[in-house]
C-alpha cells in the first residue's frame, strides 16, 4: 500500500509538535520546525531549497 501524504502523527513528529496546556484550558499547538501550512505561507516553499531557505534553516537552527 503507497499513500502521496503523511499522516498527522508522522507530521507532528518530524516538526517536533507538542501541546501545551495553558490556564484558560485550551491547548496551542506548538513546534520547532514549521507545519506544512506555515511553511506553505511563509514565501519560502518556491519548489525547490533555495539559498534563502538555507539561511532561514541555518538561523532557525542555530537559535534553537
Amino acid at each position: 500500500y503507497y499513500d502521496d501524504g503523511l499522516s498527522e502523527e508522522e507530521i507532528d513528529f518530524m516538526c517536533g509538535t507538542y501541546y501545551v496546556h495553558q490556564a484558560q484550558g485550551t491547548n496551542v499547538v506548538v513546534s520547532w520546525w514549521p507545519r506544512p501550512h506555515a511553511w506553505n505561507a511563509s514565501g519560502l516553499n518556491i519548489g525547490f531549497w533555495s539559498a534563502r531557505c538555507e539561511d532561514w534553516f541555518q538561523t532557525h537552527l542555530d537559535n534553537i
